[in-house]
């Protein structure tokens, strides 16, 4: 309801009338609120204006809402009437009631009435305008009805017959008296019940109207057929009218049953193989379908210029026994199939120019079937055509005229089609059809074929083939393509490559022309050919290469070439020959000889050894020393003489190479060899040569020779090692490494450099190996072997200092900085306030500082590897060392018996550090026992706290410490003096759950 609403308030009290009307319009902005203080008054808005609801007081001058209500139900009987009172009693709703009120609302105290209120007008005036619209539908579809050119019947919701009008009942010959309260199966006969039943399924599941076409029973008895138009009206779910729309077709039923026939008639005469088929089907259609049983077909016979019978029904055979031929000028027959048009004859027989006078033919139809011959209907009454046989006859004719052009092109196309598939096969062409529009396209067996496919496999869709293309050509076949396409270009021609069955490809050229267009100018079909010019390509491609090589080769190659006659005349020379002769590029050399530019006793010499090749008849080779700019160049010269068909000589081409650089890298390489060969033998490095057996993927290497310092350093000479593998050479676990090395170095490319403790029998050794390439492929190892023993020594003792050193640093620079702060602190503090507490603190930081660099250097010293020992019993030390140590009222146990071999002083500072370590963390009553391994080795263990397992591998890092005041570096003192021995150090739990300290690898006296 989006419309304004229109509502009139009848009510005697102006200001709740006032208030009402602004409620009514907050609670909703369609509402519009007139009001009157009497029923009189409001009858006069009544019938001075539209009103959409009215609400009123009961309680008024004059007339009570009731009948005010009754006052308003003789004006509109429907009208929205809402009864909003102060006194409410059952007596007063019943009596409104009764009146026939809309609704009913007993004012309140508060706003939430209007609300209400509004809701009720809002609803109230809704169901009435749907009413008031139901109802104009109503009398709509009443007009409808009874002005409608076609039968309406009007149905309740039992499909029973309401109301019918007159054109339905003139179609149904029957009176709406006779159908009023009918169903439908009363109109049709028991034939069509299940389509009746049917149409009120469907149009009772649906929406929207139900077409259909029935079979009628008329009142007199007769069958018709109609075309129903069925509709339900539903208005918020509910049926409004069912009704349907009929009109009778049985005429044009029956028309359509014929073109319906006649369309057959077409299909089958599209698939017809011969004239004679096609000459008999129609006369079988004009007789059967058409209604004309006088029907005969003549075909026109080329070759005896006449128009012969070809197919003649059985009751026109009858009454014709013996059909003419018809020849020109005879008969109206040649006159219509001359003049190619229809002629209807409605009373043939008074006619001058009929063929037979005695004929009992009266009417005729004649139509000509193009250049084919005529079609000819008849009847023995006169003017028995009516307009729609003739048009029925004339489409007939039409398609019948069609069919055998189709078969005439058949037959053509056969021919043309055997005489080009013979083209196509002999020139071994593919063909392709290509719809543009929707790329469809058909391939030939022999497109297929040529590829490697059969047609099964392929797709017949442009995609096949451009999935075929080699994506090198793509683009450049497209252009091809697309320049046809778009007019620029009167064929579509390109060679571009095909990837067959196999996956390899073949040159292809693809010839082809747009030969249709649609009414836009846009391409609708294309049609080509394909042709494998894969060999063509190929020999073209030889030949090219052949071409460019030898003009390369002469033009442009390093050697000098001649061609001369058989008295040593010049027919040829290359750029390089003239180059080498001083002879200008535009200079002809023909006729000229070596006399002319070579000195005497040159020219002599090459005379001679021109003529010994013509005389051999096979290639001479010579070296000749040519003067070139002064200098004499050396070249090596093949004559080779060129022989007829009989095997005599009539030219000589003459290849020369200057060899002069070859000859010198010669004499150079003889020099290095002997260098070469005097430093691998008196070189200190131990060097081997190694050869490489293929695959290349898992070569083996053979030793080739060694130099004598090898022999010495690994007691391998060369004739032992010569042609044995590594493994053979040095047993599996070491030649395999020796191998996997050898291998790095193949699969690099280059030298690598490795470190090994086992290759040789004693020492480091650095091994370089280096591969050796010969026409790009390695073939050769070189394996230098060096002693870097004190190098490793050197670096490991470096390494090692080095890491001392950075942890010294780090350890300066982080543990030495908070008491530098503190002192730093504090005498600024101290200067600012002259508190002597201050001082203290400083002190303080400077023996911490004093500390922390005992230590250090402490530790520095320890890291030292130790170099002298001599034997220490561990009882006596460890006792003297217990007493060196603040100890309190700690315990010392020393089970050890052992000797070892140490450095004393360092030894006395690994064992106090860890009483003190016990000690200090332990408590003052602390047990420490010092006792033997059952591996070389001693430990040192007490009864405290312990260590968490946690930490065990951080408690000897320097600055590690868990008391206050402790500088960290005791533990890692302890293991620097453990490492300086070769010891190694770790801590456990001791038995009585304290910290135990073990050290082992420690020589002891046995």
């Amino acid at each position: 309801m989006g419309d304004a609403v229109r509502v009139l308030h009848v009510e005697d009290d102006p200001e709740f009338a006032s208030m009402t009307a602004a409620f009514l319009s907050r609670a909703d902005d369609r509402f519009d609120v007139v009001s009157a203080t009497s029923a009189n008054e409001g009858l006069t808005r009544l019938s001075e204006e539209p009103i959409d609801c009215v609400v009123s007081d009961f309680e008024m001058p004059g007339q009570d809402g009731i009948e005010f209500l009754e006052s308003v139900r003789a004006i509109d009987e429907n009208l929205p009437f809402i009864l909003f009172t102060g006194k409410g009693s059952e007596e007063v709703a019943s009596e409104a009631i009764s009146a026939g009120v809309t609704d009913y609302l007993q004012k309140q105290q508060g706003t939430d009435q209007y609300t209400i209120l509004a809701n009720r007008i809002a609803n109230a005036v809704e169901q009435y305008r749907s009413q008031r619209a139901l109802d104009a539908s109503r009398e709509r579809l009443s007009l409808f009805i009874d002005k409608s050119p076609l039968g309406v019947i009007e149905w309740d919701e039992s499909f029973e017959v309401v109301q019918v009008n007159e054109k339905g009942e003139e179609i149904l010959r029957r009176g709406e008296s006779a159908l009023a309260g009918k169903g439908f199966e009363t109109l049709v006969p028991d034939s069509a019940l299940d389509a009746v039943e049917e149409t009120i399924t469907a149009l009772q599941e649906g929406s929207g109207g139900y077409y259909t076409v029935l079979d009628i029973e008329t009142g007199d008895g007769e069958e018709i057929v109609c075309e129903w138009h069925n509709r339900i009206i539903r208005e918020d779910g509910e049926t409004v009218a069912i009704f349907s729309q009929f009109q009778e077709i049985t005429e044009r039923r029956q028309r359509q049953q014929r073109i319906e026939a006649l369309h057959d008639t077409t299909r089958e005469l599209m698939h017809v193989e011969s004239r004679e088929a096609a000459a008999e089907l129609v006369v079988e259609t004009a007789r059967d379908l058409l209604g004309l049983p006088l029907s005969a077909v003549f075909l026109a016979d080329e070759s005896a210029d006449a128009l012969r019978p070809t197919a003649v029904t059985d009751q026109a055979q009858a009454i014709i026994d013996d059909h003419p031929t018809f020849s020109e000028g005879d008969s109206l027959v040649w006159e219509v199939f001359d003049s190619g048009e229809q002629r209807v004859f409605n009373d043939v027989s008074t006619h001058p120019n009929r063929y037979n006078p005695d004929t009992d033919v009266c009417s005729e139809l004649l139509i000509p079937l193009g250049d084919h011959g005529v079609l000819i209907a008849a009847s023995t009454d006169a003017a028995a055509f009516e307009d729609a046989s003739a048009s029925l006859m004339r489409t007939l004719a039409a398609n019948t005229e069609e069919a055998l052009s189709r078969l005439d092109r058949q037959q053509e196309l056969r021919t043309l089609t055997e005489r080009h598939e013979l083209a196509l096969e002999g020139a071994e062409l593919g063909v392709w059809d290509w719809n543009v529009q929707t790329d469809q396209v058909t391939f030939d067996e022999r497109w297929a074929n040529m590829l490697g496919y059969t047609l099964n496999e392929l797709d017949p869709t442009v995609d096949t083939w451009d999935e075929l293309i080699h994506p090198e050509d793509r683009e450049r076949t497209y252009e091809a393509l697309n320049a046809h396409l778009d007019g620029e270009t009167e064929i579509y021609e390109c060679d571009h490559r095909l990837k067959t069955a196999t996956g390899d490809y073949r040159w292809i050229r693809d010839i082809g022309k747009l030969v249709e267009r649609d009414e836009n100018g846009d391409p609708v079909r294309a049609v080509g050919i394909h042709q494998d010019v894969t060999d063509h390509k190929k020999r073209k491609q030889e030949l090219e290469d052949t071409s460019r090589k030898l003009q390369v080769i002469l033009d442009t190659a390093p050697t000098y070439i001649l061609m001369k006659d058989l008295d040593s005349r010049f027919l040829f020379i290359n750029s390089a020959a003239r180059d080498l002769y001083g002879i200008d590029a535009d200079k002809s050399v023909v006729g000229l000889s070596d006399y002319d530019i070579l000195p005497d006793h040159i020219a002599e010499q090459t005379h001679a050894d021109d003529q010994r090749a013509l005389e051999q008849k096979e290639t001479v080779e010579v070296e000749t020393v040519i003067p070139v700019d002064g200098t004499e160049r050396t070249h090596l010269t093949r004559k080779t003489p060129i022989l007829d068909d009989d095997g005599e000589p009539y030219a000589l081409c003459v290849v020369a190479t200057d060899i002069t650089d070859q000859k010198q890298h010669e004499r150079e390489l003889a020099r290095l060899t002997d260098e070469y060969a005097a430093v691998f033998e008196n070189t200190n490095d131990a060097i081997a040569l190694v050869d490489i057996e293929e695959p290349a993927d898992d070569p083996t290497f053979r030793y080739v020779r060694t130099n004598e310092a090898y022999e010495r350093q690994t007691g391998f000479d060369t004739e032992s090692l010569t042609g044995q593998t590594p493994v053979e050479a040095a047993g599996p676990d070491i030649g395999r490494r020796i191998a996997d090395h050898y291998k790095q170095c193949v699969s690099a490319g280059e030298p690598i450099t490795f470190e090994e403790r086992d290759l040789h029998p004693t020492g480091v050794w650095e091994t370089q190996v280096t591969p050796i390439a010969a026409d790009g492929e390695i073939t050769r190892l070189v394996a230098i072997s060096r002693d870097i023993s004190d190098r490793i020594e050197y670096r490991e003792e470096l390494e090692r200092q080095n890491d001392r050193l950075e942890e010294f640093a780090s350890i300066v620079s982080h543990d030495l900085r908070n008491p530098l702060s503190v002192l730093e602190g504090s005498l600024t503090l101290a200067r600012d306030t002259g508190n002597d507490e201050q001082f203290d603190r400083c002190y303080r930081a400077i023996d911490r500082m004093k500390e922390l660099i005992e230590d250090l250097l402490t530790l520095a010293r320890e890291g030292d590897t130790v170099s002298e020992t001599e034997p220490l019993n561990l009882e006596p030390t460890a006792l003297s060392c217990w007493h060196a140590v603040e100890t309190s009222d700690a315990t010392l146990e020393v089970t050890a018996e052992s000797t070892i071999y140490a450095d004393e002083s360092r030894v006395r500072q690994l064992l106090e550090n860890l009483i003190n370590n016990a000690v200090t963390h332990g408590g003052p009553a602390v047990t420490v026992e010092v006792g033997d391994l059952d591996d070389p080795g001693f430990y040192v263990a007490d009864d405290g706290g312990g260590i968490p397992p946690e930490k065990h591998d951080t408690v000897f890092e320097s600055g590690y410490t868990t008391t206050d005041g402790g500088t960290g570096f005791g533990l890692a003192i302890v293991k620097e003096i453990a490492a300086a021995h070769d010891w190694s150090v770790s801590v456990t739990e001791s038995d009585a759950g304290g910290a135990r300290f073990e050290f082992r690898g420690v020589r002891q006296e046995s």
